[in-house]
């Protein structure tokens, strides 16, 4: 009897480690909406990846195929959750990191977007610049102005054109 159930503890296990994670978890590596939002429509759209199962046979033969077809299930529902996620900007925090919660933690001030800066290209980071200098010369700041005058005319060179929204 108890080697019975030692495949069974086994397999339970494996399939609680394949549970998806709250925003503690995650990093913004991108743009994108909310956590909650992303997490709400990949939650949606995961069970499309399961897949069914044909057993005939013995009992103990259908009742294990039954078992390994959730086990896959799970593992193919948790590798479309992670992209699932990337797609929509978010990214499992590395192991040992705090993530997002550690700007909660220490009660320092959200930064937009839920990072300091975007990541990738310096177009991103200049349009992120230009937006705060824009914000800055309408309240009245000049050097924000030129700042933005600056920053404006690099992005003109590269082909975008940057305009308040």
């Amino acid at each position: 009897m108890k080697i019975k159930v030692l495949p069974a503890l086994c397999a339970a296990a494996a399939l609680c480690g394949c549970q998806t994670s709250n925003q503690a978890d995650y990093v913004q590596i991108g743009y994108g909406p909310s956590f909650d939002v992303a997490h709400a429509q990949c939650e949606l759209q995961k069970r499309s990846v399961d897949q069914g199962y044909i057993a005939i046979g013995s009992p103990g033969f259908v009742a294990g195929a039954g078992i390994g077809n959730a086990i896959g299930n799970a593992i193919a529902e948790d590798d479309f959750m992670r992209n699932c996620l990337i797609i929509s900007g978010w990214k499992r925090a590395p192991h040992g990191q705090a993530g997002a919660a550690a700007s909660v933690a220490t009660g320092a001030p959200p930064t937009p977007f839920g990072i300091a800066r975007a990541p990738g290209s310096w177009i991103n980071t200049a349009l992120l610049d230009w937006s705060d200098a824009n914000n800055k010369c309408v309240a009245g700041d000049k050097a924000a102005c030129a700042t933005r005058a600056k920053l404006g005319a690099k992005l003109k060179s590269a082909g975008i054109n940057p305009s308040p929204v």
